[in-house]
């Protein structure tokens, strides 16, 4: 029985041990991504042009983002809508990026106006606090995977 709370105590022990140093590591991890890809991303990105809906009419589209020190500012303006958000950069640890709001807010879209449900659905996503939004970098491009937005560094060489 002795031999048996000694192992016990052992294993406690290490236990102790080993956790907060995973823990310390993973903090490390975590911080050192977070900052290397926010600070690789500042600057301003754009897009604009228009979005065919389901019945076949077009509306412009122009999207607005600048990150700035781990921070991110967006407008996005639809035809009679104009979406602001506002909230950090967060990088996880197989490195993907994400956008997780923390202000926003939907000015100008009435009841009356034209808009499909999938574009409706996108401005109301875009502007909801906690939401996540994951960016895929694509050249000097980034396309937010669940609002289907694609913005270009303002020194793209396609631009214009």
């Amino acid at each position: 029985m002795t031999q048996h709370n000694e192992t016990g105590a052992a294993a406690k022990r290490m236990l102790q041990v080993m956790v907060p140093s995973a823990l310390l590591l993973w903090a490390f991890v975590a911080m050192g991504t977070s900052g290397k890809m926010a600070s690789s991303l500042d600057g301003r990105y754009s897009s604009s042009g228009h979005v065919v809906l389901k019945d076949g009419t077009s509306v412009r589209i122009s999207q607005s983002l600048v990150f700035n020190k781990g921070r991110f500012y967006s407008m996005t303006r639809n035809a009679p809508a104009i979406v602001e958000a506002s909230g950090r950069l967060e990088t996880d640890l197989l490195g993907r990026t994400s956008l997780v709001i923390e202000q926003g807010e939907v000015h100008g879209l009435d009841a009356e106006a034209q808009l499909d449900e999938e574009l409706v659905f996108n401005l109301f996503y875009g502007s909801h606090t906690g939401t996540r939004i994951t960016l895929e970098q694509i050249g000097s491009c980034l396309y937010g995977v669940e609002t289907r937005q694609v913005y270009c560094s303002d020194d793209h060489p396609h631009r214009g």
